[in-house]
């Protein structure tokens, strides 16, 4: 559902000071960053609040522990616009490690995975994805080898030496129940996102301010006493 927001109509001058500033604060976008260990279900996913746009994720993964091969986190896509997740392009400070990428629907059934970038491996992409419709998704960073399954079985083919995989094992129909084997695979990450959001951007409606108001009621009156005398 939108949220909707009622505004009053500014200056000219003020808008576009409002403008520069919006564009200003795109451009020094903070990175959304783990919050304790998200979690490795869509359950237990990491959730974002506002509809404000996601432009990195940042975490660690520690292949030491057996509860931190993978993490999940949910982002908002509108139908039409390419989305892509990489984890190439980086400061040298994260993606020390061979990745895998994984995109889920809202019903946790796999969409598109990468394991290899084939320009930059061992880092992951998934390019150009165009969602069918408007609504939430889960994306989920893991440690090469770490698979996620569902009650079928594996949900994405094999991701060796291939670009990016549609749902085409066994367990591709089914919604993601777990994960199978395991990673020596981890640390420090940052996925790079491009036309992901924390929620549904709110739908602002201008209204013109008290004054305006006034004025245009004001002006209304005079215009039907006037008629009125004409009448008469």
């Amino acid at each position: 559902m939108k949220n909707i927001q009622f505004r009053f109509k500014r200056p000219v001058a003020a808008l576009a000071s409002a403008a520069l500033l919006a564009l200003c604060a795109s451009a020094q976008a903070v990175p959304t960053l783990e919050s304790g260990d998200a979690g490795q279900t869509i359950a237990t996913a990491q959730l974002s609040a506002g509809g404000a746009p996601i432009t990195a994720l940042r975490g660690t993964l520690l292949s030491s522990s057996a509860n931190d091969y993978a993490d999940i986190f949910r982002v908002y896509l509108y139908a039409g616009a390419a989305f892509s997740a990489t984890t190439t392009g980086s400061p040298i400070a994260f993606n020390n490690f061979d990745t895998s990428l994984f995109l889920f629907n809202s019903a946790g059934v796999g969409v598109v995975a990468n394991d290899d970038d084939p320009n930059v491996g061992p880092t992951s992409s998934i390019t150009n994805f165009s969602a069918a419709a408007n609504g939430f998704y889960y994306l989920a960073i893991a440690g090469s080898g770490y698979t996620p399954v569902s009650l079928a079985g594996a949900i994405f083919g094999n991701l060796l030496g291939e670009d990016q995989v549609g749902p085409t094992g066994p367990g591709g129909a089914q919604a993601l129940s777990g994960w199978s084997s395991t990673s020596n695979e981890g640390d420090a990450y940052e996925i790079l996102l491009s036309n992901a959001f924390a929620g549904p951007r709110e739908v602002v409606v201008d209204v013109p301010e008290p004054g305006s108001l006034l004025l245009a009621g004001l002006g209304l009156s005079a215009l039907v006493a006037s008629r009125r005398r004409k009448a008469v």
